[in-house]
Formats: C-alpha cells, structure tokens, sequence
C-alpha cells in the first residue's frame, strides 16, 4: 500500500511538472499576448496595471464589448491575479479589462487537451497566416492537398466559408466572419485541419 501511495505521488508531481504558468500584461490599454494558446492544466499568471482587471465573459458579450460576466467564468481583480487551471477548461476562453473594453482591450485564452497528439497529425497539410486574422488570411497547403476543397466552421460546428485551394497560398476574405475562433478543414488526398482566430 506504502508503494502504491509512494507512486501516486510521483506521478502526481512528475505531471504538475509539465505544467505551466503563461504571464499576461498590458500594454497601454492592451493585453499581452492577446491570444494565447495553452495546455489542460495550465495556469495564467495575470500581471496587470492597477487600473485593469480580467474578466471571462461570453463569445457574445466579447463580440459586443460588453461586461457582463460569464457565470462560473474567471476574474482577476485589478492589478491581476492568478487563474487556476481547475477554471480554465478546455475550450476557448473570452475575457475583457471591464474599465477598458470600448477600447478594445480583450484577450482570448485557448485551452488545449494535454495530448496534442490529433491536433499535431492534423495540421501537418495546412496551417494559416496570419493567426490571428483581421480580413483576409492565407491557407498554405502541402503540395497535395491544392485543388482540395476547404471548410470553415464555427464553434458551433456550423459551416460558414467553403471554397477550393487553387495553389499552394490561398488568399481567403474572412471579413464577413464575426470574431471568435473557427476551425478550417482541408479534405483531399488527406484530411487535414486548423484553428484560426478571427479578431
């Protein structure tokens, strides 16, 4: 039993070492990074002016530049603070400074599974620039997925852009997506797919 008790504890150690604090600041009325991606697991560390805090809304309320707090959500006080990983669970993550998102200070927190092992498979074929996007971004695609048919779809998983990978840089207008993160699948030879974060 002592063994077993014994190794319990080194497992739980050896995996709280993989994990990671990631720092979040601002920069004038700003936050930095503004998107961040990170692991199951993983703290962020909020290290805020006195006069910004950090509050999880919905994707909605993020879109609107609104307050309202998301219920179960995160929130830093000002100045910033410490967000545990039992808050952050997979899955996207909108957050605003309350005193300063009519200027636009927001952030997104992505939170992936720990293994990475099908999201790594996935994007070897494609990846996207820039990522974040504001307009247009480009798919650049392997050598045999061109020609391949490309979907983009919300969180929600309803389809909102389709279109063909005429070379291997496909420019793509995305100006009429709403903010928030959407999932581009290339289907071809192969199956290939990655997130894009519309901002």
């Amino acid at each position: 039993m002592k063994k077993l008790i014994f190794s319990l504890l080194l497992f739980s150690l050896g995996m709280a070492s993989f994990c990671t604090t990631w720092t979040i600041t601002n920069v004038g009325t700003t936050f930095s990074p503004a998107t961040i991606t990170i692991h199951h697991g993983d703290s962020v560390n909020f290290t805020l002016a006195a006069s910004h805090d950090a509050l999880e809304v919905s994707q909605a309320t993020w879109n609107a530049n609104g307050t309202t707090a998301l219920p179960g959500g995160f929130q830093t006080p000002f100045g910033g603070g410490l967000v545990l990983p039992a808050i952050l669970g997979t899955g996207t993550h909108y957050y605003v400074c309350t005193s300063h998102v009519t200027l636009g200070m927001k952030g997104i927190i992505i939170v992936e599974n720990n293994s990475g092992i099908a999201d790594n498979q996935s994007q070897a074929g494609i990846s996207v620039y820039p990522n974040p996007a504001n307009n247009l971004m480009t798919i650049k695609a392997a050598n045999d997925l061109v020609g391949s048919q490309y979907l983009i779809s919300d969180q929600t998983g309803r389809q909102v852009l389709n279109g063909k990978l005429a070379n291997e840089a496909t420019p793509v207008d995305i100006s009429q997506l709403t903010l928030g993160v959407y999932l581009i699948q290339v289907v071809g030879q192969r199956r290939s797919s990655v997130k894009m974060i519309k901002n």
